[in-house]
């Protein structure tokens, strides 16, 4: 249906010439055809307008007559044109030309019609197809991460096992004590990150924690020196009196690197200077106005870090769209660090200030709310004493070779017995066997042959009492979500510390009743780390 109603009295049509008496049935199909029909003479002026044509140019048949057409005459092809109506809208319309004869000289006829809709529902394809490419894309992107952060989760926990038994097996005045910590606490980051991999797949969730945010930055000092031009300057000026927030320290990590990251960018290879603040501060609502997140923040001072660069600042135009998704001022396939940072401080309740001088630089400010009641999580580890030894025989099974070793270690050094399966097949063979002596088992999440899921079913048809605790690359709500009902006992994720396996073994043996998601615990008792 045409966009253009007509809004004039219908004219009586117009003289076919011999067509007209000889040709009733096309005179009805002219005046009847829902496209715009017109006859142009050889002198380019309009002979012959339809209905449909006068609504399509929103004109009356008598203002066309005699007007010149203002459209290419392209005999044979079909082409698109813009039609201004007399309102000054303008619309397009598709239009075909074949040469004719008309009292008894040539012209040309010309059929149009409007395609407004045709083409908004070419855009809306386009859009739902661009659309479903970006959600296979992400979709693609989340299994892989996924996976990867998986396998990476059972390589580091092997580093963290064989590096915290070999610590212990030092002298705390040994040098080389101190290295194999460092080790160990590396390879926990490196949980963590993979962590986030896992919360990117939709398979994991932020581990909030309370915090200081001066001892966060200054724990990457080493990570943030190496990520800047060595003609660039970082200077800190951190309060070590700040209340602690509640955050993931690892999205935070990320917030402060991609934040350095892009004001060194923003210097480039000048002479230049970085400059990273914490401090506290009051919350007004004329503040939170001219913020690009607006938090959620009560009456009481709250904790902000600032990163304010010396580079080209940023104009007017591209201020709005600094946090859009692939935005970017640099080269081509840049511009995520600053969409990923909005999500994040959205997500902690947090808000962001964005201030800027052209030529000048650009002051980042985080401000994240305090968190009352909450203290510190370095506090609480430092009150885990060394846990007692254990007696009985524990089944550990897992597909992975070096994290069976590095759990029956971590066991074994602890005073249980181990017996070790490589699949789901083997753990319920040994199980059958063993089944009077084991006291609890230590069962992978993903297996071949036979996974978690069916192996613990097994296990609980031969005896129900058995404590079963769950291990995986993988976090913990993914093990709730594949064992929905199943009363295993409790959960660790990869990688975990020797104190965290041990604890949680000898606590699943004192209390058979209640069921304990520890998560990955990230602790060391012996330096509070």
């Amino acid at each position: 249906m045409s966009r253009f109603k007509l809004l004039y009295p219908k004219p009586p049509f117009q003289p076919f010439g011999q067509l007209e008496s000889s040709h009733p049935r096309f005179q009805l199909l002219i005046e009847q055809n829902v496209d715009g029909m017109v006859i142009v003479g050889s002198d380019g002026t309009i002979r012959f307008v339809n209905p449909a044509a006068e609504a399509i140019f929103g004109k009356a048949w008598v203002d066309l007559m005699g007007t010149q057409f203002c459209f290419p005459l392209l005999v044979g092809d079909t082409t698109e044109i813009d039609i201004v109506t007399p309102k000054g809208d303008t619309f397009q319309a598709e239009m075909r030309i074949v040469e004719i004869e008309w009292e008894g000289g040539s012209a040309y006829l010309a059929s149009l019609r409007d395609i407004t809709f045709r083409k908004i529902a070419e855009e809306e394809r386009k859009r739902t197809e661009v659309q479903m490419q970006q959600v296979q894309k992400l979709e693609s992107l989340g299994v892989l991460a996924g996976g990867i952060a998986h396998d990476f989760n059972n390589l580091l926990m092997t580093i963290v096992a064989h590096s915290g038994l070999a610590a212990k097996k030092m002298a705390l005045e040994s040098p080389g004590r101190e290295h194999l910590l460092k080790i160990e606490q590396a390879a926990l980051r490196g949980g963590e990150l993979a962590n986030q991999m896992l919360t990117y797949a939709g398979r994991g969730k932020p581990l909030i924690q309370a915090i200081h945010v001066s001892k966060l930055v200054e724990e990457m000092g080493h990570l943030l020196a190496v990520s800047i031009s060595k003609r660039i300057s970082l200077v800190y000026d951190l309060s070590s009196q700040l209340p602690m927030v509640n955050v993931d320290p690892a999205q935070m990590r990320q917030v402060v690197i991609n934040l350095i990251i892009n004001a060194s960018e923003a210097i480039g290879d000048r002479m230049g200077t970085i400059s990273l603040r914490t401090g506290e501060m009051f919350i007004t609502e004329d503040y939170l106005s001219g913020c690009h997140v607006r938090g959620e923040f009560e009456d009481h001072p709250c904790v902000f870090f600032e990163v304010v660069d010396t580079g080209i600042g940023i104009d007017s135009e591209d201020f709005e769209k600094i946090f859009d998704p692939f935005f970017t001022t640099k080269f081509t396939g840049r511009g995520l660090g600053l969409a990923a940072l909005l999500g994040i401080v959205r997500s902690h309740g947090g808000a962001i200030k964005v201030t800027s001088e052209l030529g000048k630089g650009t002051a980042f400010r985080i401000i994240l709310p305090r968190r009352i009641g909450i203290e510190s999580s370095s506090h609480q580890q430092s009150d885990i004493q060394e846990t007692p030894s254990g007696k009985g025989t524990i089944l550990v099974v897992d597909d992975e070779n070096d994290v069976r070793l590095a759990a029956q270690l971590i066991l074994e050094d602890k005073g249980y017995q181990v017996i070790c399966a490589q699949n789901g097949l083997s753990g319920l063979d040994l199980f059958r066997q063993h089944h009077h002596d084991i006291r609890a088992v230590l069962l992978d999440l993903t297996m071949p042959h036979m996974n978690g899921e069916e192996l613990f079913s097994e296990i609980q048809q031969i005896r129900t009492d058995v404590p079963v605790v769950l291990s995986s690359g993988y976090s913990e709500e993914e093990a709730v979500r594949q064992f929905a009902g199943s009363p295993f006992k409790a959960f660790i994720q990869k990688p975990y510390q020797i104190e965290a396996l041990v604890e949680i073994i000898n606590h699943v043996l004192d209390d058979s009743t209640s069921w304990h998601a520890y998560g990955t615990m990230k602790y060391n008792p012996r330096n509070g780390s």
